[in-house]
């Protein structure tokens, strides 16, 4: 074995150590100077286990090269030998590689010290072998040895000349190398070898297929096309010198399954060419033999080819259809297609035919011999040319090309039957793919032709005909397989198919349903029966009651032509409703053109069964055009003619009697437009019930005429056109400005209903009884016009009046628009608004009392009233809207439980209620003269010690609604009796019970019925009536509420809602509404305590309070806090009426969390002051008496030296503007009034940071800004739901601050990090809080804020009696600095 090299690169020597000879690779010490080195033993040379397993891999390499180019000529089980024994050559050599890795990695030290012995044993014996043969050469060599004479010559050349030039000349002759020939000669030598060579082809025998020859370069070069090329040269000019092949190039290719490759490997090229090369050499004649030896093998590998070919044929596309008979490697390869027993499952027989690919025996010269069995016709003898001819080696082209001249053989039979038939028949053979064209019935597009064509694969006829059926052309297909002659009973059957797919293609634009049968019950007894077989109904889908029968028949001596004959039938209708029908009348008519129109008396001809001869025309089809496609000759004019006629008269039929059986006088059927198109003109419309005469007499003056007709595209569409004359008002529209009014009624019929029936008429009586309710309207309001006051003429116009909609465009741009129509379905005037011009695309205002607006109109259907009402509700809406009406959540302690903020409750079109969070009620009153009238909802309206359910009086309302009342206005003044801070009929604690009861369990019905009420819903206290004086008087107080609420009343969409979500977790809209707390309702529970009572005084909320639009503008439209610094008012923009009712709810909030929490109650005579008191601080609490908007704390200490006053003041602004303030939530109340409790010291550092909050810009060299969170924020830690009190105060305190950073970029959000802290009040030390993080938060900021107070607490340890609280937020905020872009 050979030495392997080993990782430090040495080379291991085959047999370990001892008796190997070989050494290591570097070379042997030097003998000592003036020794002989004797000959060493050969030593066995190492290799590198690199280049051993390179040789390795390049040996597999060039082994799967060469089965890849032999293994696709091979059958599958040789394939399956090759590749085995391939893998287990290739295994074994590698288990050998893996042996002998494996023990050269193991070798060690063994192997090293068996080198250094082999190597120390080689030293001796050089050294043993080279004192021998010195002392041989002294005793035998040198006895008699001489110096040799001094070469003075020599000398004297190197001393003289500096040169040795007394060399031998054979050194000259056998080391330098003669000088190359030049061009010129390479030329000429060539130019005369191409003379020798011409000289030796003119003089030698030459076969006659070696003449495409070319003699350039010095060789001759012979080509025979499709077998080889072979290049040979001489080596002299001697005759006797033989030729010299020099290149051979095999020319047999395979296009089709070769993938482009070689055919011969080259190791077969290196053999042949060595076998011609000693041809050459030997023979007499070795040109001749060159081209036998050659030619023989390309025959042999052409019918390799074309036996790989056709078994690849076999597997991947013709299968069984050809077959291999006999195959004789290098003699012959017999083919069969169109096998008789393969075929035969099919068709029951068929002839076998054979292709036979042989060698000429006799002429092995010639090319491959085709044989055909039996032998191809003579008809076309460019098909047989092509296939007796393999120039091209391919198997397949030689199938086809056979296979297509017996196919054509076969098509020429197949016309002579059709030609013994029909002597005048006009088919053709297509000859690209071989197929007979037959036109069925003439004349006859390309597409109406049956094509009959012949399987090349197996030689059957294959029939197609566009339309036929699968199954229909199978049969066809084995009945002409089996015999020819049965075409002709198949061609007259298909004559008259297709007829009848000709009239069917005719009329497929048109309203019909065609079928061969039809079911009729006196089918066997009526006239219909005596028809011919080939027969189609057409049935009229607007005319489900009326056929067209067509009838089809042949035409004499013409085996190609048809002749329809048409009737027209109508049917009654069946006694069940899938029984068949029954056949009444049978008429055939005929084909005059011009008696096709019919006239005005169509229906009743029909029906009495006038008998109009219509047809008996042979041929009814249009003549051939020559520029005409296939598609249009085939078109049945008349037939189509005659549907659409029916289609379009017969309507009109429908719908004259339907308008007879009415008693409607009518005009009949006339035509129009040169009798074009026709129509049905009514002479007088029916009287509307409800309508007084006079309305009904203008109307029916004004009425100019009223006509029916017909449109679009599948008649399907009535239109009835009404003109009118003196209409009563005049739009803006430029269409609206002339003397006449024309009207369009629509009316589209279902495809299951007839065209014409009495729905249409039903419709247009509907529209007709629309048109008149609102003309009733319309008449009245235009004359009222002339008295209508001018701020009406000012705040409104007539924008669209068509007899149908009444459009009025309302407001100071004319902005507004409301739409009046009368429906039908409803029986009632329905109001819609929308917004146009600049204000298109907005909400319009009064969508709020859309509702109460229709009911309002139906009861008192007055155009100038309803323009009333919408002037004096338009300012106030628009004032109303402003409010926000999307729930919050947080507002109170239930934090998941959302709270509307206002409820917007229409009671009537001019009075609108107000709830707040579903606790205090504003009813507002619209008053002409530009003045609404706000009082306190919450007191009933016929007893004012009386309260409505689920709300509470306003204290301090009145006052606060004085505030905005005009100076200029005589308002009326509270007197001395009057009392406007009510007492609260029930506690805090109370009320929260009531609201608990009162919340309906998920799922439950959030209103309820009143039994017995007809479907309305509980409101409250009657509103009052349109302009009517509000006062406590329950006499006037007696209109009725607005009604029934619809679907679509905007009631059900703004009312507060107990409705509660059915999703886990999801937040719930609080409460029900107000409605369902009133008295009466089904939803309120049994231990309800009594109605609520006030004592027996005046309130002074309960008297109404006159503002103006703009005053209530201003009372309802979002506005900063007046009084307040800008920086401190926050940025929550409320309206002054929900800064009140906030401050009044927050108050409300503070008594009940008083007495909930360890602060003691001070009694106070103040009415709307609170008075508590901690252990450091008295506090006072009131509205504030400037504005009545916001909450203000007076602080007062009990010892006046531990604080200061502008500490007092930072405390006092801070619950004015962060606490009592917007967004007016509880829980604020909570954690403020747990701070008031903290220790004095605790409190001062808290104050602090409040300042710093309040007035960031005194603190410049902090980098961060503060806000106390007095509610857990979302962004904070997971320690409690968002909107809970964040301030805890026990045996340590935690709270939570939000810092936000002040140096950002402007395109960039501030970032803002939440910081929880806990004060241990034990040690004095100020901590981040250590809550668990959210998985997805970063954790770089926390920990950068807890290292900082960390350090701060180490640095700063805390005294006795001092906080730390200030002291280490603000190191914190001048210390915290985040790393760039990151975020917390």
């Amino acid at each position: 074995m050979a030495p392997v090299q080993l990782e430090n690169h040495q080379l291991v020597p085959p047999g370990g150590g001892g008796g190997g000879s070989g050494g290591p690779a570097s070379a042997p010490a030097p003998a000592p100077p003036g020794a002989a080195v004797a000959a060493a033993a050969p030593a066995s040379p190492g290799y590198r286990l690199s280049t051993l397993i390179e040789l390795l891999l390049h040996r597999a390499y060039s082994e799967l090269m060469v089965l890849t180019d032999l293994l696709p000529r091979k059958s599958d089980v040789e394939r399956k030998i090759e590749i085995v024994q391939f893998a287990s050559r290739t295994r074994q050599l590698f288990v050998r590689l893996l042996a002998l890795v494996k023990w050269a990695n193991n070798a060690g030290k063994v192997e090293k010290c068996a080198m250094i012995s082999s190597f120390l044993d080689q030293q001796a014996i050089l050294f043993v072998d080279t004192a021998d043969r010195l002392a041989s050469l002294a005793r035998d060599a040198l006895v008699h040895a001489r110096l040799p004479s001094f070469a003075i010559p020599y000398a004297i050349d190197v001393l003289t000349t500096g040169s040795y030039p007394r060399l031998p000349t054979c050194i000259r002759d056998k080391i330098i190398p003669p000088d190359p020939i030049t061009k010129i000669e390479k030329q000429a030598t060539l130019h005369q070898l191409n003379q020798i060579l011409r000289h030796r082809l003119v003089t030698t025998d030459l076969p006659p297929q070696l003449a495409n020859l070319t003699v350039a370069n010095g060789r001759v070069k012979f080509r025979v096309e499709g077998e080889f090329e072979a290049t040979l040269t001489v080596m002299g000019d001697d005759p006797d010198v033989p030729w010299r092949l020099l290149k051979l190039e095999i020319l047999v290719e395979d296009k089709e399954t070769g993938d482009g490759r070689a055919l011969v490997h080259s190791m077969q090229i290196n053999f042949i060419h060595q076998l011609v090369q000693s041809r050459l050499f030997a023979d007499e004649k070795p040109l001749q033999d060159m081209y036998n030896c050659l030619h023989s093998f390309c025959l042999s590998l052409q019918l390799e080819v074309l036996h790989s070919q056709t078994l690849m044929l076999i597997r991947e596309r013709w299968g069984d259809l050809v077959q291999v008979e006999r195959y004789h490697a290098g003699k012959c390869l017999s083919l069969s297609v169109w096998n008789q027993q393969v075929l035969g499952k099919k068709t029951g027989t068929a002839s076998v035919h054979k292709v036979t690919i042989k060698i000429d025996e006799n002429d092995v010269s010639k090319p491959l011999q085709i044989f055909h069995d039996p032998l191809l016709p003579a008809s076309d003898s460019k098909l047989v040319e092509r296939a007796t001819k393999i120039d091209h080696l391919s198997i397949e082209k030689l199938l086809i090309d056979s296979v297509h001249a017996r196919a054509h053989q076969k098509l020429q039979e197949l016309k002579a039957i059709l030609r013994g038939f029909n002597a005048n028949e006009n088919s053709s053979i297509e000859t690209a793919l071989p197929a007979l064209v037959v036109p069925v019935l003439e004349p006859c597009g390309n597409s109406e032709c049956l094509h009959i064509f012949v399987d090349l694969h197996s030689g059957m006829l294959q029939l197609m005909l566009y339309g036929l059926d699968q199954a229909t052309l199978d049969d066809m297909e084995k009945s002409v397989n089996d015999d020819m002659k049965r075409i002709i009973p198949w061609i007259q059957q298909l004559k008259f198919w297709l007829g009848q797919q000709r009239c069917k293609q005719s009329i497929k634009h048109l309203p019909t349903i065609t079928t061969e049968t039809l079911q009729l019950s006196n089918y066997s007894t009526h006239p219909i029966g005596d028809l011919s077989k080939n027969k189609l109904f057409i049935k009229l889908t607007r005319l489900p009651q009326y056929y067209i029968v067509v009838e089809m028949l042949e035409v004499p001596n013409k085996p190609t032509r048809l002749s329809y004959k048409y009737y027209f039938m109508s049917v009654s209708a069946a006694d069940r409703e899938d029984g068949p029908v029954m056949a009444c009348l049978l008429q055939q008519f005929k084909i005059n053109m011009e008696d096709m129109t019919f006239g005005p008396k169509i229906g009743i001809q029909l029906r009495t069964g006038t008998k109009r001869k219509f047809s008996d025309d042979s041929c009814p089809v249009e003549p051939k055009k020559t520029k005409l496609s296939g598609e249009m000759r085939a078109f049945n004019r008349i037939l189509a003619h005659f549907v659409a006629m029916c289609d379009t008269n017969m309507p009109f039929v429908g719908l004259r009697l339907e308008l007879s059986s009415l008693e409607i006088p009518h005009q009949g059927l006339q035509m129009e437009g040169d009798t074009f198109s026709h129509a049905i003109r009514i002479l007088k419309i029916p009287p509307c019930k409800g309508l007084n005469e006079e309305t009904q007499k203008a109307l029916d003056r004004s009425l100019l005429d009223c006509t029916f007709r017909l449109q679009g595209r599948n008649n399907r569409t009535w239109v009835a056109e009404l003109v009118f004359a003196n209409c009563p008002l005049n739009g803006t529209s430029t269409r609206e400005q002339g003397p006449s009014r024309h009207v369009y009624l629509t009316y589209e019929n279902l495809l299951s209903e007839p065209v014409g029936g009495r729905k249409v008429v039903d419709m247009f009586l509907n529209d007709w009884n629309s048109i008149a309710r609102l003309y009733e309207c319309v008449l009245e309001f235009a004359r009222s016009l002339p008295d209508i006051p001018a701020h009406l003429n000012i705040f409104s116009e007539v924008r669209v009046y068509n007899y149908r909609k009444l459009i009025l465009c309302y407001g100071t741009t004319k902005g507004s628009s409301i739409s009046i129509q009368w429906n039908s379905i409803h029986q009632k005037f329905h109001i819609s608004l929308g917004t146009v011009g600049p204000n298109s695309g907005c909400s319009n205002c009064h969508n709020t009392i859309l509702h109460q607006l229709q009911e309002m109109f139906n009861k008192t259907p007055n155009v100038v009233q309803l323009l009333q009402v919408l002037l004096d509700t338009q300012a106030p809406l628009n004032a109303i809207n402003k409010l926000p009406t999307v729930p919050m959540l947080g507002l109170t302690q239930r934090t998941n439980t959302a709270y509307q903020c206002f409820s917007i409750l229409p009671q009537s079109s001019t009075h609108i209620r107000l709830a707040f969070r579903n606790m205090y009620c504003i009813d507002i009153y619209c008053r002409s003269r530009g003045v609404v009238a706000i009082r306190d909802g919450a007191y009933s309206l016929f007893d004012n010690s009386k309260l409505v359910e689920g709300f509470y009086p306003a204290p301090g309302l009145k006052t606060f609604l004085n505030m905005f009342v005009d100076s200029n206005q005589d308002a009326r003044r509270r007197s001395v009796n009057e009392d406007d801070n009510p007492p609260s009929p029930i506690g805090g604690d109370m009320m929260d019970s009531l609201i608990s009861q009162l919340q309906p369990p998920p799922q439950q019905q959030p209103f309820a019925k009143q039994p017995g009420s007809s479907g309305a819903y509980p409101l409250t206290s009657p509103p009052t009536s349109y302009h009517s004086t509000v006062s406590q008087s329950p006499s006037m107080m007696h209109t009725q509420s607005p009604g029934t609420l619809d679907p679509s009343s905007p009631y059900t969409m703004v009312s507060p809602s107990g409705r509660t979500g059915n999703w886990p977790g999801s937040p719930q809209v609080a409460g029900p509404s107000p409605a369902t707390r009133l008295p009466g309702s089904q939803t309120m529970p049994t231990n309800m305590p009594p109605p609520r009572k006030l004592p027996q005084r005046s309130w002074a909320a309960s008297i109404p309070t006159i503002l103006t639009h703009s005053a209530l503008n201003i009372l309802l439209l979002p506005s900063p806090t007046p009084g307040l610094v800008p920086g401190l008012a926050g940025s929550y923009l409320c309206s002054p009426l929900e800064r009140f009712l906030g401050s009044v709810i927050m108050r409300r909030h503070l008594q009940r969390i008083i007495q909930q929490e360890t602060l003691q109650l001070i009694n106070s005579n103040e009415p709307g002051v609170i008075m508590f008191k901690t252990d450091a601080l008295k506090c006072r609490v009131a509205l504030s008496p400037k504005t009545n908007q916001t909450l203000q704390l007076k602080v007062t200490p009990e010892n006046a030296g531990q604080w200061k006053p502008d500490e007092l003041q930072v405390l006092e602004k801070f619950f004015e503007t962060r606490v009592a303030g917007p967004p007016f939530k509880a829980n604020t109340l909570i954690a403020f009034t747990k701070l008031l409790g903290a220790p004095t010291h605790i409190l001062r550092d808290c104050v602090h940071i409040m300042k710093l909050e309040l007035f960031p810009d005194q603190a410049t060299q902090l980098k961060w800004n503060v806000q106390f969170c007095l509610t857990i924020p979302p962004s904070a830690p997971p320690i409690a739901p968002p909107g809970t009190p964040a301030v805890v105060l026990k045996s340590k305190m935690l709270f939570f601050l939000q810092l936000t950073q002040k140096t950002s970029v402007p395109p960039q959000e501030p970032v803002s990090i939440i910081v929880p802290i806990i004060y241990d009040m034990a040690s004095g030390t100020t901590q981040q809080a250590d809550i668990p993080r959210q998985q997805n938060s970063s954790v770089a900021a926390p920990m950068m804020v807890s290292n900082i107070l960390k350090r701060f607490a180490e640095m700063n340890p805390p005294r006795q009696g001092e906080c730390t609280i200030f002291a280490a937020v603000g190191d914190l905020m001048a210390n915290l600095t985040l790393p760039p872009g990151g975020r917390p």
